[in-house]
């Protein structure tokens, strides 16, 4: 056991290299050392530490090797004997310089290098709570020094894979990382980032950690990144008899068909067309889809049925991609309403009340008894069997006695939300036979809203934007609103009504007329 040497405190300097950076509030752990001392030892090792990590840095940035580095490193080459470095008891020694103490008692130790990082890794993981960055640094430290991930899990406590991870985490953007734990991330938002393969994009989410729309911005990556894998599949396939190109406006080409990131469905492979061998096939490729074309047939091509296949394609990909999105953002509320814990629902009665009073004046009821229980978190199982009631099986697990505000909760939300609630309508093109999207209200949903905001829920910018009509989907797919005058035929069909169609809007006979002319038109 080290002898306790009393030494002034200008003499004792902190570790460059201690994995926590941040000491926290002094105050009161200095005010207790001015009125009774410092009863523990500091651990320290003659010398003042020049930085080895400089000289490791330099060698790696000279071309040189890390591990190498450090074992080429000597004490005598970089410290200087008349002083002393602190490896335990940072905190101390800062809170008694404060405190205005001259000098403290001390255990002077010989260490390498590496019996320092290890040292200081362990104490300030037992008693400092590091941060998850922090953990990461000294972990990756460790390694340098030659420690493999085997011996600091041994060392520290941490599982294999715990030691793997927090390395990983320090390919992500420093800055962004801090600003993730002050806004509270969780260590489970940072393994979800895991799932990102690509460091860029990760770094991109790793932004709305701790915020609204995290969960969104999680979903929007994971698609792109499914969509990138299905894409690349897709033109592997086209590669064996099509060429790429990037322009297809000369009109040289007509269009076969597309592989859209909107449906993605597994069945969907291409198929070698039978004339593959007689003409020629090119594909183009967009931020979001793969299109097929083929050499136009000037003779035989109907360029108005080609021009209409497009629209309908358009059309389709438009129906898909409100659809789609509609869904996505019934997942959101879905699984806020699934996360609520009873205690919440009671506290928020009043406004559930209100809510429910459609269900309850029976004007609606549940939908689904299994989603119903899938929210409760009560799941189907040998105790229940098939065709039971869901009275009965809310009986059985006594959630009408335990939990009943969520219940009424549960059964009303299963009443007026589904994943067709959107905020859109379509409006019927005669000219090209397809649909056109605009922006319509939507009262229940924004009751949904209103009482899921009073419980806590923070809306995504994608769902404001749905919302208020500014969506991107919109600009894209929409007339933005509805028309003000009916359309030629129905006011042709019906002049003197005021009620006409307003854009073929079932009002009036009028509309009716002109749908039975298109009909015998087709």
């Amino acid at each position: 056991m080290a002898d306790i040497t009393y030494i002034p405190i200008r003499q004792l300097h902190p570790h460059p290299d201690n994995p926590r950076k941040e000491l926290g509030d002094l105050s009161e752990l200095a005010a207790s050392i001015k009125e009774n001392g410092v009863y523990q030892n500091l651990t320290v090792i003659p010398g003042h530490y020049l930085g080895s990590r400089e000289y490791i840095q330099k060698c790696v940035d000279e071309g040189g090797d890390a591990s190498a580095a450090a074992a080429a490193w000597t004490p005598k080459a970089l410290w200087s004997s008349e002083e002393y470095t602190i490896i335990i008891g940072h905190r101390r020694a800062a809170a008694a310089q404060q405190a205005g103490l001259y000098e403290l008692p001390c255990a002077i130790v010989e260490m390498d290098e590496r019996e320092q990082m290890q040292t200081m890794m362990i104490e300030n993981m037992q008693r400092s709570d590091l941060t998850v960055y922090e953990q990461a640094q000294g972990f990756q430290m460790m390694m340098d020094f030659g420690q493999t991930v085997e011996q600091i899990a041994n060392k520290s406590g941490f599982s294999q894979s715990t030691v793997r991870r927090r390395i990983k985490l320090l390919e992500l953007n420093h800055d962004s990382f801090q600003k993730a734990e002050k806004r509270g991330a969780t260590l489970a938002d940072f393994a979800q980032l895991d799932k990102i393969e690509d460091l860029n994009v990760r770094n991109e989410v790793l932004k709305t950690i701790g915020t609204q729309n995290f969960n969104r911005a999680m979903q929007d990556a994971l698609n792109k990144q499914k969509w990138n894998h299905y894409r690349d599949d897709r033109v592997k396939e086209l590669l064996t008899f099509a060429t790429e190109v990037t322009d297809t406006s000369s009109g040289e080409y007509s269009y076969v068909t597309c592989w859209s990131s909107w449906n993605m469905r597994s069945e969907s492979t291409v198929s070698v067309p039978e004339d593959a061998d007689k003409v020629e096939y090119v594909f183009k490729i967009t931020s979001s889809d793969v299109s097929l074309y083929k050499k136009r047939d000037r003779i035989a091509e109907d360029k108005d049925d080609a021009a209409l296949e497009a629209a309908r394609a358009t059309s389709r990909l438009a129906c898909e991609q409100f659809t789609e999105t509609t869904k996505l953002m019934y997942e959101l509320r879905r699984d806020f309403v699934k996360e609520l814990t009873p205690a919440e629902c009671k506290k928020h009665l009043p406004a559930i009340l209100v809510y429910a009073m459609p269900l309850l004046s029976e004007y609606k009821c549940a939908d689904d008894d299994e989603n119903v229980l899938s929210l409760l978190g009560i799941g189907l199982d040998e105790q229940m069997q098939e065709g039971t009631e869901l009275e009965d099986a809310l009986r059985m697990f006594n959630a009408y006695s335990t939990e009943p505000e969520k219940v009424l909760l549960v059964m009303a939300f299963d009443a007026v939300d589904d994943e067709r609630e959107g905020y859109w309508e379509t409006s019927w093109d005669y000219k090209t036979r397809t649909n056109d999207y605009i922006h319509g209200d939507n009262e229940n949903l924004d009751r949904t809203y209103e009482l899921l905001t009073a419980l806590g829920y923070e809306m995504a910018d994608d769902e404001k934007a749905l919302q208020n009509g500014t969506h991107q989907l919109f600009v894209v797919y929409g007339s933005g609103s509805k028309a003000d005058a009916p359309c030629d035929k129905c006011k042709a069909a019906h002049p003197e009504c005021d009620k006409c169609c307003k854009t073929c809007d079932d009002h009036c006979n009028a509309f009716q007329l002109c749908r039975g002319e298109d009909a015998e038109d087709v």
